[in-house]
C-alpha cells in the first residue's frame, strides 16, 4: 500500500516555493483532522491522499 506525506503532495499540487515545504497540506490536513496529534508525523493513505487532491486547489488554479 501506497503512503504519502505532505511535502510529497504539495509538490504534486505546485506547490514548490513554501518556506515550510507542505504547510497547505498539513493546513488542509489540521483543518480535516483535528483529533491528529499535534507535532506527530503525518502519513497518508491512498484515500487520504485522494481526499486532499480533490480539495485542495493546484497552484495556479
Amino acid at each position: 500500500m501506497a503512503t504519502y506525506e505532505p511535502a510529497e503532495l504539495a509538490r504534486e499540487l505546485g506547490y514548490t516555493d513554501e518556506q515550510r515545504p507542505g504547510k497547505v497540506v498539513r493546513d488542509y490536513l489540521r483543518e480535516k483532522y483535528s483529533d491528529h496529534r499535534k507535532h506527530e508525523r503525518w502519513v497518508l493513505d491512498e484515500i487520504q491522499a485522494d481526499d486532499l487532491r480533490a480539495n485542495v486547489p493546484r497552484k495556479g488554479d
